[in-house]
């Protein structure tokens, strides 16, 4: 399964090793710029019964800066066609 992102291809296995990596880094979900207190961060991806940062997991499998591209319905729009939940992260973290 994949898509693509700003001319990427973006391959749903990629992410999820994306995701495994970002578990191995901050095995404290919130250590990551303390995004789920952090209200300039908006959605999150529920995987596996934890959240992602969209953006984030979005730069690492593209090779894309996150500050050239923005989150949000751009973002979540590649991560609802490879079949992910992602959402508000205040919804999802009461799931």
């Amino acid at each position: 399964m994949s898509t693509t992102f700003k001319g990427v291809l973006i391959k749903r296995d990629v992410i999820i090793r994306a995701m495994d990596d970002f578990d191995d880094r901050y095995p404290m979900t919130n250590e990551y710029d303390n995004w789920l207190d952090n209200r300039i961060f908006i959605f999150a991806i529920r995987f596996r019964g934890r959240l992602y940062p969209p953006k984030y997991i979005l730069s690492v499998v593209s090779g894309i800066s996150r500050t050239d591209f923005s989150g949000g319905d751009q973002t979540n729009r590649v991560f609802r066609q490879l079949d992910f939940e992602v959402g508000n992260k205040r919804v999802l973290l009461t799931k």
